[in-house]
């Protein structure tokens, strides 16, 4: 209620705590106060994830994790999927729950959390194509999103052939494995990643069809290319994120002209996200975050998108909100598969792109016009086409569906 006296204690005691606070410190006066305690909230939220270890066994609910809150949450997450599907009017839809097993019994995070069985939620739309011969597509979604998102452009996709739009592990509407960022490798993060989905591939008796990804889930079917290639015929990737350029990374990088507003919100940038802080935490952690991400979200989809009305903006914002404010899990993985400002991390095999290089089915890629997503440059991945769709940002599926789709099926008719 007394924002001045609470912001001179924030200047007391917030440059005793990181060497970036010391640019917040400048911003500690009431009209600021939004600002100042985002920076202290990045700085002190040094451990967003609670060890295994110790007293920290017996906070385990305290950090999210329980199984009330995981089936409530999923709950509301699945009425919210239901309520954007139906507005794919005249299209028929199947949204079910296919089991996985996560063994991963010796990672610190399963202890005092005995599940190992998650499931990966799985949205089929064109199931009267299924005897039709032609391969089946299957569909990932980004950060932050899910696959109900894609209703726009689903009943485009599958006027032919069987799409299965399914959930990234521990987002969307899949289940939540604890996942403790700090304690993996880019590598294990990948795997913890593209492994349920081999064994979704399994359980659904695919043996062979095309994956398209966007955005987060481009990375994600790239890295689900490159270690098991043998059922993918033909990869697509829209708006992929495969990380940024060193020379988009330098243009972004604090400077020493900058204004000290905008190094002290680079630096709330590079802090949270080496802390494993993600858009997701601050709904979950932040007081009226969550309200002004489904405002903000809701605008951004009815004035950016092309033919999404009011109530469908509604219905997609409440959607990704709910995927959002549900117990942490691996949406930290983006945090270890890229450093800050997203320049890709080095595994086995190189970086993502490297590795996208080397992939032995046929690679198309598509962006924006007006995209903020950095564009693999061509000799980076020579074996991939690239497109450039009009009329369109970073969702391609919701800006310009029927113009992806033109590009999608002509692309994926000639791999056939």
């Amino acid at each position: 209620r007394d924002l001045s006296a609470a912001t001179s204690v924030f200047s007391a005691v917030v440059p005793a705590m990181h060497p970036a606070a010391r640019l917040f410190a400048k911003a500690l006066r009431p009209r600021d106060g939004a600002v100042a305690c985002a920076g202290l909230f990045c700085c002190v939220k040094s451990r967003p994830y609670l060890s295994c270890d110790g007293a920290d066994a017996a906070q385990w609910p305290l950090a999210g994790y329980s199984s009330a809150q995981h089936v409530t949450g999923l709950a509301k997450i699945h009425e919210a999927e239901q309520k954007l599907l139906s507005m794919m009017l005249g299209t028929p839809f199947t949204a079910r729950d296919v089991p996985i097993q996560l063994d991963v019994p010796s990672r610190c995070f399963l202890r005092g959390h005995p599940e190992t069985k998650f499931a990966i939620r799985t949205v089929i739309v064109g199931e009267q194509h299924a005897a039709s011969g032609r391969p089946p597509i299957v569909l990932v979604h980004g950060f932050m999103m899910g696959a109900a998102a894609f209703f726009k452009w689903l009943p485009l996709l599958a006027r032919e052939r069987t799409v299965y739009a399914i959930d990234v592990i521990g987002m969307g509407g899949s289940g939540r494995p604890p996942f403790e960022a700090d304690k993996l490798s880019a590598e294990e993060a990948e795997n913890l990643l593209v492994e349920p989905f081999e064994q979704w591939a399994e359980a659904m008796g695919l043996t062979e069809f095309d994956l398209l990804g966007h955005s987060f889930g481009g990375f994600v079917c790239s890295a689900w290319a490159a270690k098991h290639p043998s059922r993918i015929r033909c990869l697509g990737l829209l708006s992929p994120l495969l990380g940024f350029s060193d020379a988009r990374i330098e243009r972004i990088m604090p400077k020493n002209e900058d204004s000290w507003q905008r190094k002290a919100l680079k630096c709330v940038i590079e802090t949270a996200w080496a802390r494993h802080i993600t858009p997701q935490s601050l709904v979950r952690w932040v007081p009226g975050a969550k309200g002004w991400m489904e405002r903000a979200s809701s605008r951004r989809f009815q004035s950016m998108a092309a033919g999404v009305t009011e109530e469908e903006g509604r219905l997609l914002s409440e959607y990704v909100i709910a995927t959002m404010d549900m117990p942490a899990s691996t949406e930290a993985s983006a945090t270890v598969c890229f450093e800050p400002f997203l320049r890709p991390t080095e595994v086995a095999g190189g970086t993502i792109k490297r590795r996208v290089a080397g992939l032995p089915m046929p690679v198309f890629a598509v962006y924006g016009d007006r995209d903020w997503m950095d564009r693999a440059a061509p000799e980076e991945v020579p074996n991939c086409q690239i497109f450039t769709l009009q009329d369109s940002g970073h969702h391609l599926y919701l800006d310009n569906p029927e113009g992806l789709s033109a590009i999608v099926q002509a692309q994926l008719q000639r791999a056939a």
